[in-house]
């Protein structure tokens, strides 16, 4: 296993319509702000997505997981910490930490693996030769 030495953070602004009856972020939200801290992570690294696809690449979704720990609720922001460890030679894990003011309240990670032209492949996108990896 590899971990990249590179972590960002993005800030999510709870919305109103995240929220459920009682205030509190709906399950179902965090899945998306993993998205948007995935987003932004390659974006920071200068890697970003839109770049990876132009080049024919794609990195499908393989397996989601979410560990809730502490609620988060409306009017709160929300920092979601995101690293990526490699698995092998196809596939790769993003791992996310969501905090607000400190408090660990969400944690959670997604298998993905690479593709181009539809089919697996161990070849990546020129955006990724910028991360650094380190042997655990």
């Amino acid at each position: 296993m590899e971990i990249c030495t590179f972590k960002h953070t993005a800030r999510i602004d709870v919305r109103y319509a995240e929220t459920d009856q009682m205030g509190i972020v709906h399950h179902a939200v965090y899945p998306v702000w993993f998205e948007q801290a995935r987003t932004e992570f390659f974006r920071a690294v200068g890697a970003g997505y839109a770049e990876m696809e132009a080049e024919g690449f794609a990195a499908p979704v393989l397996e989601l997981s979410v560990r809730y720990r502490q609620p988060t609720h409306y009017g709160e922001f929300v920092d979601i910490e995101t690293t990526m460890v490699r698995e092998g030679s196809l596939k790769f894990r993003f791992e996310y930490k969501a905090y607000v003011n400190g408090t660990l309240c969400t944690t959670g990670s997604t298998l993905h693996c690479m593709t181009k032209g539809g089919r697996p492949t161990r070849e990546l996108p020129s955006g990724f030769h910028k991360l650094e990896f380190v042997t655990e």
